[in-house]
């Protein structure tokens, strides 16, 4: 019995340092910003500004893009540079900590001159997403059309 208990302080002290570990700074992004999607998205020299490290990818090896959904058809998304490696989980939810819109991404890969054949996208479930989907036949094909929509004719891994 005290065991059963132990646990349970233990996990219900884990949720509350979970959600509560946002850098300075930094939006926590789990929390929607409305007004940021209401409004288009960030311009270039805002992006630049707040996440430099994506104006540094190289796409020698492809870009890898991360893509997530935090409500139904609200998606966000974060990229790497292609490596031989697979990435840690640690890597792909650190993500979710400087997540752009689809729209920001084609920005930044624009801006770069990356080809949209040099972007692999790779479907994910990030833990600061409350939402509940599947990664299945049917949500590819969900993402397929969301990518053809914002133009961008890109590579999307099945799993």
């Amino acid at each position: 019995m005290k065991i059963r208990a132990l646990i349970m302080a233990v996990l219900l002290m884990m949720s509350f340092t979970a959600c509560s570990f946002v850098k300075a700074g930094e939006v926590n992004p789990s929390q929607n910003n409305s007004q940021e999607e209401e409004e288009g998205d960030r311009s270039l020299e805002e992006l630049k500004a707040q996440y430099p490290e994506y104006f540094e990818l190289s796409s020698f090896k492809g870009i890898e893009f991360y893509i997530w959904e935090m409500s139904e058809d609200s998606f966000r998304c974060g990229m790497m540079s292609g490596t031989n490696r697979s990435k840690t989980d640690e890597e792909i939810w650190d993500l979710a900590n400087r997540s752009l819109s689809i729209t920001e991404a084609k920005k930044i890969l624009e801006y770069q001159d990356i080809k949209y054949q040099d972007v692999i996208v790779m479907p994910v479930i990030q833990p600061v997403s409350s939402y509940q989907y599947e990664i299945n036949d049917e949500y590819w094909a969900k993402l397929k059309k969301v990518f053809d929509d914002n133009g961008m004719n890109v590579n999307i891994i099945v799993k």
